[in-house]
């Protein structure tokens, strides 16, 4: 029982403590099932990585590579003069021909019809003529007999005159029909291996002096020597020259590397077909190619342009620079990162050469701390950012002493 000689205000103090008790023990209790259930109902808080990579020595070159495909260094076109239909192909794919061998045939019958109709109005004019001719001549005796006016002599002469010009005019006629009659046989250009293509008799093509430039029928090669045309961009091109040395990869045979070397390259740009750039049309003649490669197949070429053997290496990725292309990189010291700026040799598609500013086995940062918003100016003083343990993200790092925009990796 309680003491009623108790004051009221001890009695107060006490539910207010106990009150103040129990909620702090609801409170923690609540918290810490909170932190319990709460990583399988929203899932656990993602603390990041920055990733890393050490500076090691390698070999490393630097090479410009480019795609393209193989043909014939020394080739002709085969495309018809004049439309027609096919009614005869003689020759077959991949066989050798010599020059003037008659390869295919188009249809004669209508040019037979009109060389036959000019040639009777060869005949025609030519007896017109004659008749003009000995009209002429009695005109001109009975004018020195003085027995017709000038005008009857005029009208005589002028009636020769076209009678003869008819003539030549059909006979032009006959020959451009001639002509035209040489140009239904298709005959190799040169001696070579035919490659045609797929072709069918009564299959009807369309002449050169089409629109388009008329059906492609195949070509004539010499295959005893063959090159790679590809297209280079205005930067690279600048760095090559004629002789250069090349490796030639045919996608088909990804075995194989052939040797190669560069005969010519364009001495004008012309647009790329994919983007914007300028490009060179650059060819690279194979050496020693079997038969195995043929023209038409795709290949990529290799051209060195430097190679060093036991160079202080990392990656691309690793390697930042400013507007005013000032190279550098974050070495990871423990849980920080320090700002060091270095010197860069040559590069290929995955690793750059390091001349200065790092050692072997150093570790750097392969992506910018997310934190750090600024570039690096040249001369300023490293900056030490901090990496908090277990925070999400990259390292916290003090205030950037360049500009707001980022680097950017080579």
């Amino acid at each position: 029982m309680s003491d009623p000689r108790k004051p009221r205000w001890i009695k107060r103090t006490v539910k207010l403590v106990i009150t103040l008790v129990v909620l702090a023990a609801l409170g923690w209790g609540g918290r810490w099932g909170w932190q319990k259930l709460s990583p399988g109902l929203f899932g656990s808080r993602r603390v990041e990585k920055m990733p890393t990579s050490k500076t090691r020595i390698a070999s490393i070159s630097e090479e410009i590579i480019a795609v393209g495909r193989v043909r014939a260094v020394f080739s002709t076109e085969l495309r018809s003069e004049i439309n027609g239909r096919i009614v005869k192909i003689v020759a077959v794919d991949g066989q050798a021909v010599k020059k003037d061998d008659e390869i295919l045939r188009l249809d004669q019958t209508d040019i037979l019809t009109q060389l036959q109709e000019a040639e009777r109005s060869i005949e025609a004019a030519k007896l017109r003529a004659e008749r003009a001719k000995a009209d002429f001549a009695r005109q001109k005796a009975l004018r020195d007999s003085g027995l017709i006016t000038a005008k009857d002599f005029d009208e005589a002469r002028i009636t020769f005159s076209l009678a003869e010009n008819d003539n030549r005019i059909f006979e032009a006629r006959a020959a451009n029909l001639r002509d035209k009659l040489t140009k239904t046989i298709i005959r190799a250009p040169h001696n070579g291996t035919l490659l045609l293509r797929d072709l069918t008799e009564g299959q009807v093509i369309t002449g050169a002096a089409a629109q388009n430039g008329g059906m492609l029928l195949g070509e004539v090669a010499d295959l005893s020597v063959l090159m790679v045309r590809t297209n280079i961009n205005e930067i690279d091109v600048a760095r090559l020259k004629v002789s250069d040395a090349a490796r030639v990869r045919v996608d088909s045979i990804r075995s194989m590397i052939v040797n190669g070397t560069i005969k010519r390259i364009s001495t004008s740009a012309t647009d790329s077909s994919v983007d914007r750039t300028r490009i060179f049309p650059v060819d690279v003649v194979l050496e020693n190619a079997t038969d195995r490669i043929r023209p038409g197949m795709s290949a990529t070429v290799f051209v060195t342009l430097a190679h060093v053997e036991n160079a202080l290496t990392l990656p691309l990725a690793g390697v930042f620079s400013t507007a005013e292309a000032v190279r550098y990189v974050f070495v990871a010291k423990g849980e920080r990162f320090e700002v060091r700026e270095i010197e860069a040799g040559i590069a290929d598609n995955r690793r750059v050469q390091v001349l200065s500013g790092l050692e072997d086995n150093e570790e750097v940062a392969l992506t910018r701390p997310l934190e750090f918003d600024g570039e690096i100016p040249a001369g300023a003083q490293p900056v030490v950012p901090t990496k908090p343990k277990g925070a999400a993200g990259g390292p916290s790092l003090g205030p950037p002493g360049g500009g707001r925009s980022r680097g950017r990796g080579n």
